[in-house]
């Protein structure tokens, strides 16, 4: 299992590539999955021995639930859930990384906080090693990474 400097260094560069090679999506500010597909392709690129999967929605044959609040003072209760991106070995309990995006357009109440509160429950329920939120500036001439929060 990678250390966290590694998976760290190797999150960054990928988040790196995206920015360096698909900037057109953030600047047109498509969607998260269109973006979150991209950066797992190079998610898959720096963790080739992991599988990298974009909305993988299952935990072994069952639907993957978690218990969380959307908001830090709300009331805990079990929900779907499909991340945007994770790192694993499917059909296994080997969960490296769960990463969840954020667009500076989206206008979501409360996503920034629901989104850390889910990556705390990857972690603490499904075993997850890693979670990270990734914020993304879109819409403008110039994207960048606005946030990075390892959990």
């Amino acid at each position: 299992m990678p250390n966290q400097h590694t998976v760290e260094e190797s999150t960054r560069a990928a988040i790196n590539e995206l920015l360096r090679n698909d900037a057109h999506l953030l600047i047109t500010d498509n969607s998260e999955r269109a973006i979150a597909n991209r950066l797992g392709r190079y998610l898959e690129n720096n963790f080739p021995e992991w599988d990298v999967d974009c909305e993988y929605n299952r935990n072994g044959d069952a639907v993957k639930r978690l218990i969380y609040a959307v908001e830090p003072n709300g009331n805990a209760s079990e929900r779907d859930v499909i991340p945007d991106i994770i790192v694993h070995h499917r059909g296994t309990d080997e969960n490296l990384i769960a990463f969840e995006l954020k667009k500076s357009t989206n206008n979501q109440r409360n996503g920034r906080e629901k989104d850390l509160l889910k990556l705390q429950a990857f972690k603490e329920q499904l075993g997850y090693k890693y979670a990270v939120f990734v914020s993304l500036k879109t819409g403008c001439a110039n994207p960048e990474v606005t946030e990075i929060h390892w959990i």
